[in-house]
């Protein structure tokens, strides 16, 4: 469309206003020059935001430029002052990265105040000073990314990558730090847990956390129940320390002496140990499978390493502690496998954390035996168990009563042969406010005559069961608290079977029935059959017997399952990667044994190296020092060189005599502290204090190693 000649523009005119004639441009042309204006805008903002980047980078890598000056400052002033005399007492010392504060405060100069180069400020009393903080905000409200161009060195393009790349090595390096966190139960074995709440952990949870440190998260014995590990990929190595000799009593009535042990150890737990004379803590420790070959091995033999666990336990080593189980006789060898069985029928006995996790009646000390204070042992004394051991079916049927509990009503008991050998109904204590019929089958009819009580059952069953009975039930708890009594072996029909796959997740005894024995049971309208059920277990354990240690058990059998997949697809490769951050090497153990190794733990190396390479970069390696300066000399030397090196160091019982008590704490407290600054980064230190023959209880110490020599910080956690 033309325009009227009186409305045409002068070019010359437009040209000199400095104004494009907009009438001789197109549309697409107009829109292009918008969008050239607006690019150079965002531009121009682009390169603003990019210079603020820079700025703040450079002065991120000048604080930690200051940080890193200051850590090396600082550890250089605690050499010096770690070879000066500590009788001052009035500073604050520094020693590795533990402080140790002094009780008198520093007078602090109140009139000193930072100068910079440009200007210095007076301590004018009189003058109002704005504070940092302060002053920092309104900057930021001010200006918002204000910073200083004279403080900072402008980046070149290739430096803002080379800084930006070591600031993401840095932050992932701080990021993959392992970390300790205690379940509830690891909070309730913590000594500053009052005694009657108490209960401590086992020698088996300290060699689950160890075997997860060695194999990492497939590891087929995990210390979930009681702590959990962050990062664990991010562990160096481990070392162990072993105090044979010096007891949970020892270190309580000498702990102002193990200044330097208090330090480093925030997590110290209550242990549970084997019992005097059934083995050395460190023949225990090294059941765990000390090089991923050996782990191999028993992956070859028994389909997996789970099942290869299950085999080689001892489940009844802390029990013999617990309960007044006699002592094996020396030279006594374990009877024959029975003739039904193809494995050993004491593998599937419940070891003594089982029994607490699974909430039996247990003499344990703490908690536990103040809620069992009242019950009675099935025998007064008890014959260790032998594969030979009768097993006997138990069931019981309970009513509720007036004071709210389900107390015994009726028990039965059958033999390995079916046979019922005892079974008889009881009258509870309390008044029977409901008598659970469609569950117990018991009516009030039924009780109407019945006088016997809980006490002349317990005499009765007592009398009844050999010294060495395994007892064998469906969630036999029940029954054992119902009875209330405690016995030492025991079977558990809910535990040994598992079709869910969730070991947490128990199967019902019917459903056990019908996929293994294919047999109906609990279908009486007029309740459960206590016969039909005690025979239900016996011969489900028989029937496992009969098999494998996997039978029956979904959660082995997914492990077997698994690791046969796994060998058959990508050989020894894929296996292997199963024990994991062991890529190029194989993961080595190192032991120091002050003395000659005992017999059994030379049985163990041996088995270890019957599968050990040519090239020997997966041996075991043993070091038999005379005394205990040359173990803690051959730790610090080897200590950077092995995944797992464990020091066994005795402690003579004259040493804690009460005249030589103190110092002899002392001198120990020196050798924490020496094994300790031999820890690298992210390596875990573990200390043992193994009981003594006045005092069986012992201590777990359990501390990571930071980047500045300080332990990490165990956290609680819920379950």
């Amino acid at each position: 469309m033309k325009m009227p000649p009186n409305q045409q523009i002068d070019p010359q005119s437009a040209e000199i206003s400095g104004r494009t004639p907009m009438i001789q441009l197109t549309r697409a042309e107009r829109l292009k020059i918008r969008l050239a204006n607006m690019k150079e805008q965002v531009s121009a903002k682009q390169q603003e935001r990019s210079e603020k980047k820079k700025k703040k980078l450079a002065a991120l890598a000048n604080l930690m430029d200051l940080n890193d000056r200051d850590r090396l400052h600082e550890a250089e002033l605690a050499k010096k002052r770690d070879s000066v005399s500590k009788s001052s007492g009035t500073e604050a010392m520094e020693d590795e990265g533990f402080s140790t504060v002094s009780s008198k405060r520093k007078t602090k100069n109140r009139h000193t105040i930072r100068s910079t180069p440009e200007r210095t400020i007076d301590a004018d009393p009189n003058h109002t000073y704005e504070p940092q903080n302060k002053r920092i905000r309104n900057d930021e409200e001010a200006g918002g990314d204000n910073i200083p161009d004279d403080t900072l060195v402008t980046l070149s393009e290739e430096q803002y990558k080379t800084l930006s790349a070591d600031l993401r090595r840095r932050k992932r390096r701080l990021q993959d730090v392992p970390a300790l966190r205690l379940r509830e139960m690891g909070q309730r074995a913590l000594l500053e847990t009052p005694q009657d709440a108490r209960t401590p952990i086992f020698l088996s949870d300290i060699q689950n956390l160890l075997m997860s440190g060695m194999i990492g998260q497939k590891s087929p014995c995990r210390p979930d129940r009681w702590c959990s590990i962050e990062k664990w990929v991010s562990l160096s190595h481990s070392v162990v320390v072993i105090l044979e000799g010096l007891s949970l009593y020892h270190y309580l009535s000498n702990e102002s002496q193990f200044e330097a042990t208090n330090r480093i150890f925030n997590t110290k737990l209550e242990l549970m140990l084997p019992q005097q004379g059934e083995g050395l803590i460190i023949d225990e420790i090294a059941q765990i499978p000390l090089t991923s070959v050996q782990a191999k091995m028993l992956i070859d033999e028994h389909g997996s390493l789970e099942s290869a666990v299950a085999l080689n336990k001892d489940p009844t080593l802390f029990v013999r502690g617990i309960f007044p189980i006699e002592s094996q006789e020396p030279g006594v060898e374990q009877p024959q496998l029975h003739p039904d069985d193809k494995f050993p029928r004491t593998k599937l006995l419940l070891s003594a954390l089982q029994m607490v996790d699974e909430g039996y009646p247990i003499p344990l000390q703490g908690e536990l035996h103040s809620r069992f204070r009242s019950y009675m042992f099935t025998k007064e004394s008890y014959k260790p168990v032998t594969n030979r051991s009768p097993m006997y079916g138990v069931d019981c049927e309970m009513c509720r009563t007036v004071a709210g509990l389900n107390e015994l009503t009726r028990i039965s008991i059958v033999d390995e042969e079916y046979r019922t050998v005892y079974e008889t109904l009881v009258m509870p204590d309390n008044r029977i406010v409901d008598y659970l019929t469609q569950y117990s089958g018991i009516t009030e009819e039924i009780m109407k005559l019945v006088t016997k009580q809980l006490k002349d059952v317990q005499q009765e069953v007592s009398a009844l069961l050999p010294d060495d009975a395994i007892l064998v039930g469906q969630s036999l708890n029940s029954d054992l608290n119902a009875m209330r009594m405690m016995h030492p072996y025991v079977i558990d029909t809910s535990v040994c079977f598992n079709i869910s796959g969730v070991r947490r997740r128990k199967s019902k005894l019917k459903h056990l029935a019908m996929t293994f024995l294919k047999e109906t049971i609990q279908e009486n309208e007029y309740g459960h059959d206590s016969i039909e059920d005690s025979r239900a277990t016996l011969k489900l354990v028989k029937m496992k017997l009969a098999n494998s240690i996997e039978f029956g058990d979904e959660i082995l059998t997914q492990h077997k399952r698994l690791q046969e997949i796994a060998n058959a697809c990508s050989g020894d490769s894929i296996t292997n990667n199963m024990f994991a951050y062991s890529a190029k090497r194989d993961r080595r153990t190192a032991i120091v044994n002050v003395g000659g190794l005992q017999p059994r733990l030379k049985e163990i190396i041996q088995k270890a190296e019957q599968v050990v390479p040519k090239d020997n970069s997966s041996a075991v390696l043993v070091h038999e020092v005379a005394t205990t300066k040359e173990a803690v000399r051959k730790v610090t030397e080897i200590a950077l060189e092995n995944s797992l090196t464990i020091a066994n160091l005795p402690i003579p019982e004259e040493d804690f005599l009460v005249d030589r008590a103190e110092r002899s704490a002392a001198k120990i407290d020196k050798v924490i502290e020496r094994l300790w600054n031999t820890v690298a980064h992210n390596g875990l230190f573990l200390v043992l204090m193994g009981g003594s023959t006045e005092c069986p209880k012992g201590v777990a110490k359990i501390a990571i190693k930071r980047l500045n020599g300080t332990e990490q910080t165990s956290a609680p956690i819920g379950c």
